[in-house]
């Protein structure tokens, strides 16, 4: 039987065991890839993220999650392309390239959303100064980010929080000791706890990938003592993994997500649907001394399109709560790449509840 699924079922026996965790807790939600504006030659079509932008205002795209996202104590989204006014250094030789105005960081605010991962393989679509625009744009409307050079830490109710991102096949192994030094000093900054966004996998395959995402989470967890794994960049949902008692989620597959005007999947493969989407809400606990003491979840359930129920449906670019039949479906796509018994979703609060896992203690 897999590692995962042994340290599971032995750490469920915990799940009741409220007393003894500690007061401070902090939750934290992600979802998978936002894109804000779209592909450059369809920017002024009908369809397109923009011509919703100009018609709806900025309110619409996170009117439905606003409230899910306000009650937590942190947002990160995978930031899927630039934010930038030029079109100077686009990479024409890409089929997608994917902008949004710079004035587009506001829709972030509007939406209760604080903070990005921005190392993707669509970050440099507009070169050098596409980056640059984006990560002025980021500070400026006071967003926080993680990917490539950068980092942050989050200070919330006496504890801290490190984030990091990586874009998948970019981790030599110089790197990747790299990494591990900037995480050991901010450890020893006082930092309780580590979460590591990585943009791996296949695109449009709902199974992980053992090379990449698989390694990447051993990576994390194993090498450089990550507390928590997120994953972006297949554009469908894929499972979830519990490695050295921390959770691991290899996809969270697309939000809002102005890269496409329709719902993308696979004719005659019904497994392979971007409709299907999440948010993930994470509880971190911490003693009074800042040291994590473990972790537990929800998944709530979404689509991406208010409007849409199948492949080739309008993408309205409003992801949305689902419930019912819809709810199921999104956690059976989940549940297929999973080892362990997800089980069922609250039918009163509308979410599937992840088990508490207490932190592994530290090995002398």
């Amino acid at each position: 039987m897999r590692k995962a699924l042994a340290c599971l079922a032995a750490l469920l026996i915990l799940a009741g065991g409220t007393a003894a965790r500690a007061e401070t807790r902090i939750t934290l939600s992600f979802t998978g890839d936002v894109t804000l504006g779209g592909v450059e030659r369809g920017r002024s079509n009908p369809e397109s993220f923009d011509s919703y932008a100009a018609e709806k205002g900025y309110a619409y795209f996170f009117q439905n999650m606003q409230d899910l996202f306000l009650r937590d104590d942190l947002t990160l989204v995978n930031l899927e392309g630039t934010l930038t006014d030029s079109t100077r250094q686009e990479n024409t030789k890409k089929t997608f390239r994917f902008r949004g105005a710079t004035d587009y960081a506001k829709i972030l605010r509007i939406g209760g959303i604080e903070a990005c991962a921005i190392a993707n393989n669509h970050i440099m679509d507009f070169g050098k100064q596409g980056y640059q625009s984006t990560v002025e744009t980021l500070e400026k409307n006071r967003l926080l980010f993680c990917g490539n050079e950068y980092d942050f830490i989050l200070d919330k109710k006496g504890v801290r929080i490190g984030f990091f991102a990586f874009q998948g096949g970019y981790l030599t192994q110089e790197h990747i000791q790299g990494i591990g030094q900037r995480i050991a000093r901010m450890r020893a900054e006082g930092v309780g706890a580590i979460v590591c966004c990585f943009h791996a996998g296949q695109e449009y395959v709902p199974t992980r990938r053992k090379w990449d995402q698989e390694r990447y989470a051993k990576i994390a967890v194993q090498e450089w003592g990550a507390d928590l794994v997120v994953m972006h960049h297949p554009h469908v949902l894929q499972g979830i993994d519990v490695l050295d008692g921390r959770y691991v989620f290899y996809s969270l597959g697309n939000f809002c997500f102005g890269g496409n005007t329709t719902i993308r999947g696979q004719e005659g493969n019904a497994s392979v649907r971007t409709l299907e989407t999440m948010v993930l809400q994470m509880d971190l606990t911490f003693d009074d001394a800042g040291k994590l003491t473990g972790q537990e979840g929800r998944i709530y359930p979404c689509y991406m399109s208010s409007s849409a129920t199948k492949v080739g449906g309008v993408n309205d670019y409003q992801p949305k709560l689902v419930t019912g039949a819809q709810a199921e479906g999104v956690i059976q796509r989940i549940q297929a790449d999973t080892a362990f018994d997800m089980g069922a979703i609250d039918p009163e609060e509308g979410y599937l509840r992840l088990p508490w896992l207490a932190a592994p203690e530290e090995k002398e």
